[in-house]
C-alpha cells in the first residue's frame, strides 16, 4: 500500500509527520516467502471469503421506454442525487447475453427505493457501454460523471443531457467511479487490475489503494463514506458472476482493509450506496443470466435494488504483502519498489506461533555487513507490538513498535551459506499479534543511509 507521495512530485505536506523508508533498497515481493506456524497458520495468507450478509428487502427495477416489459434495465453504476432523495443508476444499453432488447446507453433517475422511474438521460459520449456513475459537486459544477470501461475517459453530463466540460483523461481505463465530496475528487478503479485511484478534476493523483489479489477481479464499484474512521471509509464491491457479491470496507487514513462480507442475493452487483448501517446495491441478475449459475434461476435472474444491514465492524485479521510505488514512478534498477506488509501470527504465545517473511539472499554477499531497516507500527494504536529481525546465521533481535510509524534497523554480518534475512512476529515476543511494516520489508542495504519517505496527505 502506498503510504505517501514520493520522489519527483510536489504536494502540500504541512503538519504531516513523514515516516522514513529505504525506497532505493526495496525489493520485489515475489522474492519473499511466508513461514507460518501454530495459531498463525490458521490466519489466511491470501484473503478468504468473509461472513455472508442476508438480503433485507428486494425491489425490482422499473422498466424504461423501449426496454423489455417486466425486466427493468441493464443496471451498472449507482449514485445519490445530492439535491433530492432520488438516485441515479446507469443503463448499460443492452443485454449481456443472448436475446432480449437493446436500448441506448443512458443514466436513469429513480425514486429512493428504486420502484419508480423519474427520468432518463441518454449518453452522447462514451460509446461502448457504461460501467461507473458518480454525481460531481465541485463549485458551480453539479453534474453526473460516468465511464464506459472501454477507454481512458471520464465523461460529464448535466441532468438535462447537456455537456458541462471536456472529458477527464486518466492514465488507465476506469470501470468503477465515485465522487468524494470531502476531497473534491473522483475515486476510479482500474479495469485491468485492483488499483483504485483518487484523482482531482484536473487529473492530479491524490491517493491510491491496492486491491490486487483475492477479489475475483478488479473492483467493480466504489462508495466513499465520510462518517467512519479518521478520514472516512471506502466501500467497494467485487466478485465473479454467479457468486455472492463481495463487500469491502477500507479505512482511508489507515490505508488498510477493515473487513469484508459476502452479499447472499447479489450475484451481479453493479453499484452500491452506504448510509449509516444501510447498504443499497443494484443487481443486474437478469442480464447476467446467460453467464454462470445461479443467475439463470430465481431469485437471482432479476434486475433489482437490494438492501442489507451492515453489522458492527471489527478489524478483520489477515496477513498480506501490499504493493506500493506507482505514485513515486517506475522501479529503480533491478525492479525494486517499496512494499508494505501486514503480519498477523494469531493469538498463541509460544515459539511455535509465528508469521515470518523470509528473503533468500545469494552467495555474493557472504561475509558482508547487512544494514537492514524498515518502518513499522502496531496495527492497533492502543497497544505496543514487537517484531523480530535476523540473519539466519544469527539470533532474532526484538524491536518494539507503537502507535506511530518508526524506523528500526539492524547491522550484522552474513555468514557463508546462511545469508537469508527474516522479519516477523513470534509468540515469545508477545504482544505482537498484528504489525504494519512499510518500506524495505526484507531488503538488505549494503550501502549507507536511506532515503526519507514523504507521506501523502492524510496518511
Amino acid at each position: 500500500m502506498r503510504l505517501g507521495f514520493g520522489i519527483g512530485l510536489s504536494y502540500p505536506l504541512a503538519g504531516i509527520v513523514l515516516p522514513p523508508n529505504f525506497l532505493a533498497y526495496s525489493e520485489d515481493v515475489s522474492k519473499f516467502s511466508w513461514l507460518t506456524g501454530g495459531t498463525g497458520a490458521a490466519i489466511p495468507r491470501v484473503f478468504s471469503n468473509g461472513t455472508t450478509l442476508a438480503v433485507g428487502t428486494r425491489q425490482p427495477l422499473p422498466d424504461i421506454p423501449g426496454g423489455e416489459a417486466g425486466k427493468g434495465f441493464t443496471c451498472t453504476g449507482f449514485c445519490q442525487d445530492p439535491d433530492s432523495t432520488d438516485v441515479w443508476v446507469g443503463n448499460f444499453g443492452g443485454t449481456r447475453g443472448s436475446g432480449g432488447v437493446t436500448t441506448p446507453t443512458s443514466i436513469v433517475r429513480l425514486s429512493a427505493d428504486g420502484s419508480s422511474l423519474v427520468s432518463q438521460i441518454q449518453t452522447v459520449q462514451g460509446i461502448g457501454g457504461l460501467q461507473g456513475v458518480a454525481f460531481v459537486t465541485a463549485g458551480a459544477l453539479r453534474c453526473l460523471a460516468y465511464v464506459s470501461g472501454a477507454n481512458n475517459n471520464v465523461y460529464f453530463m448535466n441532468r438535462d443531457g447537456s455537456i458541462p466540460r471536456a472529458p477527464l483523461v486518466l492514465p488507465f481505463v476506469p470501470n468503477a467511479l465515485a465522487w468524494d465530496d470531502t476531497r473534491q475528487a473522483l475515486w476510479a478503479g482500474d479495469a485491468a487490475n485492483g488499483d483504485v485511484w483518487c484523482v482531482t478534476l484536473n487529473g492530479v493523483m491524490l491517493r491510491y489503494a491496492d486491491f490486487n489479489g483475492g477479489w475475483g477481479g478488479p473492483i467493480d464499484h466504489i462508495c466513499p463514506d465520510p462518517s467512519r474512521g479518521a478520514a472516512g471509509y471506502l466501500w467497494l464491491t467485487a466478485g465473479a458472476n454467479g457468486s455472492p457479491g463481495m463487500l469491502l470496507a477500507w479505512d482511508i487514513a489507515k490505508d488498510q482493509l477493515v473487513n469484508r462480507w459476502l452479499l447472499d442475493s447479489a450475484h451481479a452487483v453493479e453499484g452500491l450506496l452506504v448510509s449509516g448501517t444501510s447498504l443499497k446495491v443494484v443487481s443486474d441478475g437478469y442480464y447476467h443470466m446467460f453467464g454462470s449459475a445461479p443467475n439463470s434461476a430465481a431469485p437471482y435472474n432479476v434486475n433489482e435494488m437490494q438492501t442489507y444491514t451492515i453489522p458492527a465492524i471489527t478489524q478483520w485479521r489477515y496477513s498480506r504483502v501490499f504493493k506500493a510505488g506507482e505514485i513515486v514512478g517506475p522501479p529503480v534498477a533491478g525492479g525494486r519498489q517499496p512494499y508494505r506488509l501486514i503480519l498477523d501470527r494469531g493469538d498463541g504465545n509460544t515459539s511455535a506461533d509465528f508469521t515470518l517473511i523470509t528473503r533468500d539472499a545469494d552467495a555474493s554477499i557472504n561475509g558482508q555487513v547487512a544494514n537492514m531497516a524498515w518502518t513499522g507500527k502496531s496495527i492497533d494504536p492502543a497497544v505496543t507490538a514487537n517484531m523480530a529481525m535476523r540473519l539466519l546465521n544469527g539470533t532474532a533481535t526484538n524491536f518494539t513498535f507503537g502507535a506511530d510509524y518508526v524506523r528500526r534497523s539492524l547491522s550484522a554480518m552474513f555468514a557463508s551459506g546462511a545469508n537469508n534475512t527474516q522479519l516477523g512476529t513470534r509468540g515469545t515476543m508477545s504482544p505482537d499479534n498484528i504489525v504494519n511494516v512499510v518500506g524495505t520489508a526484507l531488503a538488505v542495504n549494503l550501502g549507507t543511509a536511506a532515503l526519507e519517505y514523504a507521506a501523502r496527505p492524510g496518511a
